[in-house]
């Protein structure tokens, strides 16, 4: 329980609002970075995978500083937890860190993306990074280990 109270608190004073996934869908920037900022507070150090599933549910895949591997779930709207699983593992050298992926997004956000979807890191340092445009029209973003964006497709 001790685990789960670590992770709620800081989501709840972080201020999270219903307002997440007003205007048109996906997480934007300022939401997405206090959802980052209750991860970091619940011990994620690196992270390979976030995922918005249906609106409501951000999924985040990733390490703490001990190896342990982290695949949580919590509600978007007030950063409920919803699911946590966690198993010894080691952090591979490709997951970004807590400051890489905030400077990937505002990478991206600089290229086009107002809203986030998803953000996938692969065992080759690939990023790929979803959501939509200024004009909502769906946006997908490449970027490389060096975390420059190397590709912008629009849907």
């Amino acid at each position: 329980m001790k685990m789960l109270t670590q992770w709620i608190a800081p989501l709840t004073l972080a201020g999270m609002t219903g307002t997440a996934l007003a205007d048109g869908g996906g997480l934007n920037q300022d939401d997405l970075l206090r959802l980052l900022d209750g991860a970091d507070a619940y011990g994620f150090s690196h992270y390979a995978e976030l995922d918005l599933d249906d609106g409501q549910r951000l999924e985040l895949e990733g390490w703490r500083d001990d190896g342990w591997r982290l695949e949580v779930d919590m509600q978007t709207e007030d950063g409920t937890l919803l699911h946590e699983t966690q198993r010894r593992d080691e952090i591979p050298d490709w997951s970004l860190t807590g400051d890489q992926l905030r400077q990937a997004l505002a990478n991206a956000q600089r290229a086009g993306l107002q809203r986030f979807s998803t953000l996938d890191v692969d065992e080759f340092e690939d990023i790929e990074i979803e959501g939509l445009d200024g004009n909502g029209r769906e946006i997908e973003l490449r970027l490389d280990h060096e975390l420059k964006v190397t590709g912008v497709e629009h849907d």
